[in-house]
């Protein structure tokens, strides 16, 4: 069999261009609208919030605010959107920035805690809840904002 070479640079361009403009339509496609980030901040915010108040309520808040709410607002964008994006969150771009989220709810937490349980102050957890829907609702755009420039970047 023989190698067929085209060697039309216009064509060669024109493939170029198609790809461009396909990376481009597929990294619009993949970015989230703002109602998943502000989804995700409040099921946050409800995770702390249950825990402030107690009871039979923190695992229930656990499991809607850490489990359900993020299933339904990643189901729900993919079908918005009509792409889903899968491991967008192992990205070049958003490695570092998710580990340091991840060790600031960590530390919101262990804070609210302390502050809650040993210094009997209450609606700590809840305070240390909305420093956490803020804290989510930024990173979740940072992330983003990265699997756009991700996708959008040449090979």
């Amino acid at each position: 069999m023989e190698n067929i070479v085209s060697e039309d640079p216009a064509g060669a361009r024109a493939a170029l261009d198609s790809v461009d403009t396909a990376r481009a339509t597929i990294a619009d496609l993949a970015a989230a609208p703002w109602w998943y980030h502000a989804g995700l901040g409040l099921g946050v915010g409800l995770v702390f919030a249950s825990i402030d108040v107690g009871g039979s309520m923190v695992p229930s808040g656990v499991i809607v605010g850490g489990i359900l709410v993020p299933t339904a607002l990643t189901v729900g964008v993919a079908r918005s959107r009509g792409v889903s994006v899968n491991r967008s969150l192992v990205g070049p771009g958003t490695r570092q920035l998710n580990g340091l989220y991840l060790i600031a709810l960590v530390a919101l937490g262990g804070l609210g805690l302390v502050l809650k349980l040993a210094a009997d102050l209450p609606g700590a957890m809840s305070v240390a809840g909305l420093l956490a829907l803020a804290l989510t609702v930024y990173v979740s755009g940072r992330n983003d904002q990265a699997l756009r420039r991700d996708l959008s970047r040449r090979a």
